[in-house]
Parts: structure tokens; sequence; C-alpha cells
């Protein structure tokens, strides 16, 4: 069965194919670089980005799979949640492609689809109930899976999510939007717990707007001194990723020891983080697994959406109507 999945819900515009679980393609044009020098998306341009890349997207996925738009069986779209004009684009794109070819149609969640990354190219057995752990520049969740249509909320960030945060900080201190891989490459071990930063957590639910303070505070303080080097730099951001990186795993162990469930999916663009994937990685020598996708499966993409979509509609009959709406954050 073929399945075409379409992503469009913040900066990247993607399609792509599946043959079952197998990717066939996946096509991802971002417009990232029309708002780098805004330091953030902004909702407009991503909008039109969508309009005029979406077509050409689709032709490359297509040609890149050899498949036909005849031959595409379902097709899954992105709803929830997102920027509004981005979200309708794609999901109007969804339903015109949905009446024109007679094909039913399925709109699934973003964040859903981000924690279904970790099972693209897997034919294995899905094993239930599992804990999932969504870490992103807009969002930082954690859920309980009965099922993929039977996911509960656990916890999430009061405030500002991971992925922001790091953009924030990254740009407080010079770097530029976006900031994670910045972060994340000139991050220093042995920094790390050079300045004692912490995250607010509560229960299940986090909180970085406290973190994310700290550190321009700090940076700062720093610079009343005199002037701002590289090598403090390099120490405010060890020491903000380690405590970043903590809250996120002593939750989720927190979560995986009050369910009693040691099977964690894992996804969102945070996950590309090798700080985070090696923290988690250690974590798995106390007998819990960590289902962590591949790097190119943790942005953005049309391949998780296309995943769950055929998950949703081949094992639980599910699918939409044209009356679906967009879900905005």
């Amino acid at each position: 069965m073929y399945t075409l999945g379409v992503e469009t819900s913040c900066d990247e515009t993607s399609c792509a194919i599946l043959k079952n679980y197998k990717v066939l393609s996946n096509i991802t044009l971002s417009s990232l670089g029309e708002h780098k020098k805004y330091g953030g998306i902004i909702p407009e341009i991503a909008s039109r980005a969508h309009l005029n890349n979406i077509d050409k997207v689709l032709n490359i996925a297509l040609k890149q799979a050899g498949v036909h738009l005849r031959n595409i069986d379902l097709i899954a779209v992105t709803h929830k949640p997102g920027l509004m004009g981005a979200l309708v684009v794609g999901l109007n794109f969804a339903k015109a492609l949905s009446l024109s070819l007679n094909k039913p149609f399925l709109g699934v969640s973003h964040l859903h689809a981000h924690l279904f990354s970790s099972f693209l190219n897997d034919e294995k057995n899905f094993k239930f109930p599992l804990l999932g752990l969504v870490v992103s520049g807009g969002h930082t969740s954690i859920y309980r899976l009965g099922d993929f249509d039977k996911i509960k909320l656990l916890g999430q960030t009061c405030d500002d999510a991971c992925g922001e945060t790091f953009d924030k900080v990254a740009k407080a201190l010079g770097y530029g939007y976006p900031g994670g891989a910045v972060i994340d490459r000139l991050f220093n071990p042995k920094y790390k717990n050079y300045f004692a930063f912490r995250c607010g957590r509560i229960g299940l639910n986090l909180s970085f707007s406290g973190i994310k303070t700290a550190v321009i505070y700090k940076k700062m303080e720093i610079e009343k001194k005199g002037i701002l080097k590289e090598s403090a730099k390099i120490r405010l951001i060890s020491s903000f990723q380690e405590a970043a990186v903590g809250a996120i795993v002593q939750t989720i162990l927190e979560a995986v020891k009050k369910h009693k469930i040691k099977r964690v999916i894992c996804g969102g663009g945070v996950m590309a983080n090798r700080y985070l994937r090696q923290k988690l990685a250690d974590s798995a020598k106390e007998g819990i697994k960590f289902l962590i996708p591949s790097r190119e499966y943790t942005t953005d993409n049309a391949a998780m959406v296309a995943g769950l979509g055929f998950y949703l509609y081949n094992k639980k009959g599910i699918k939409s109507n044209l009356t679906l709406k967009a879900e905005a954050n």
C-alpha cells in the first residue's frame, strides 16, 4: 500500500511516499533561510513558502519513489498543531488530492507523528504500552501510549519549549538563529557544571523560562566585568545544556518509574542533539529501552506523517472527511 505524507506545520514543506512502513522518498524544502534575519519563524513567510514549494516537493517525491500519483492509496497530512496558515496550505492540498483522486485521507497530529518516527522502516510488531517523549522547537511533552490512537499527555513544558530555549540562549550569546546545532557543537563536558543552572520541574512538567533568564543574567554579569570572551560563552553553553538535558532525562526516568513502563519512544528536532542521545543511551543501561529515530527523521518531515497515517488507517480503520479543520498551537 502506498501512502503519501504531507507536512507543512511550520517552516518545512515536506512530502514523502511510503510502501507500508518503508520510506521510498522523503523530500523536504525549508524556508528557514528566509526567517534567520528576523531571529524566528514569521508565519506569513512560512505560509507563502509552502504555497510556492508544495507542488515541486510532491513531484520530486513521486519521481524519487518511482510511483505515479494515481497509484497512491492513502493521503496523510499534519492538521495539528502548528502555524495556522502553514497547516491550512498542507491540509487543503491533501483534501484536493483526496477529492480529485477519490482516495481516502487522514489528518494526524504532528506531535504523535514525531513519536512514530522511531518505527519508520521497521516491520517489527508494535508493543504497547509505551511512554513517549517529544522534544522540539515548539513542544516538550511526555505521553503514555496504549496504542497510537490511545495517547494520553502526562506532562509538558509550562512555558518555553526546550528547543525554543536553546534558540534563545544561542541568540542571546550572539550565535544567531537557530541555535540548537551551535550549542550541540560547542558543548564541552569539561564545563558542564561550571555554572549551577537549573530547570524547574513539578511532577512530569518542566519549565525552561527560568534557566533562559538565568543564562542571560549571568552573561550580563560577566559583561559588566569586561568583554564576554568565547571561552566564557562555551562555559555558559555547556552548563546550560547539562541542566536542560539533565532535566529532560530525569523527568522521563521519573515517568518510567511512576508508570512502570520501560519502553520509551522519542522524537522531535532536539532529539538530534548528541548529548541528549548519549544521556538517554546511558540511562538505557538501567534496563530501559529508548527507541530513538535516526537524525534524518528528528526534524519535521512527511515520512513520519505517512507512517502514522498508514498505521492508523491500516490497523484501526481511521480516516478523515473533508470537514476536518486545521488546529493551530
